[in-house]
């Protein structure tokens, strides 16, 4: 008994020893390599249970390259209406108003794995919002908020040897309903994106000193480049 104790002893440390002999270069008792391992800054959306909510997602799903995030924010009835600048360029004019398909193209173009773009930055910034009760004291749904964000949004597309930033710097207001369509998960109102104006900015020199590098635009022009 005592002499097959002290063999499997034996056999034991030689296995330990081929072990620390191989330096670690393969160990049988080990797991497997994560051949996926999971992403440290993980993006995090929440139920759009206010207009800030929607927000947050909106964000998130822009710097995160998420179409389906993002249109999860619109109103099927989501109307998007450029500056009057834009709406009035003589050399290419932008239509008065799009809706939610023409969205759905341009942030697939934007987002998509044959894009141009590298990486995207979203900052906004609350400056006010206005609550209007709708007429119906019983319903939320004619309910809506008004949001003004100030707004930093930076497109990041490589270019030789360097790299070009679309930058579009004015502010932005943003009209929410509550989704007819959808509730949340305890039944409470969920929040959605109804209208997104792009107000013009005249101030001058915002950029400050003209950097060849960044392109400065408005949020609608920006959005136009992406159009099939």
């Amino acid at each position: 008994m005592r002499e097959n104790l002290a063999r499997g002893l034996v056999i034991v440390s030689v296995l330990g020893a081929l072990l620390v002999a191989v330096g670690g270069c393969w160990n049988p008792f080990a797991p497997p390599d994560d051949p996926d391992p999971p992403d440290p800054h993980p993006a995090s959306y929440v139920i759009r249970s206010q207009p800030d909510s929607v927000l947050h997602n909106l964000t998130t799903a822009y710097v995160y390259r998420n179409a389906r995030e993002y249109l999860d924010c619109l109103a099927e009835e989501f109307l998007f209406h450029p500056s009057e600048a834009d709406q009035g360029d003589p050399s290419n004019p932008l239509p008065e108003t799009w809706g939610k398909l023409t969205e759905q193209d341009i942030h697939e173009n934007m987002f998509g794995e044959g894009s141009d773009v590298d990486r995207i930055t979203l900052t906004l910034t609350h400056i006010s919002d206005a609550f209007s009760a709708g007429a119906s004291p019983d319903s939320t749904y004619d309910d809506t908020w008004e949001f003004q964000e100030g707004v930093d949004l930076r497109v990041i597309i490589p270019i030789p040897g360097d790299e070009l930033i679309l930058l579009a710097t004015a502010d932005q207001l943003f009209v929410f309903q509550v989704d007819p369509h959808e509730v949340g998960p305890q039944g409470q109102d969920l929040w959605e994106v109804r209208d997104w104006w792009d107000l013009q900015d005249d101030r001058p020199g915002r950029l400050g000193r003209p950097n060849p590098d960044v392109e400065a635009l408005s949020v609608g022009r920006l959005k136009s480049r992406y159009m099939n």
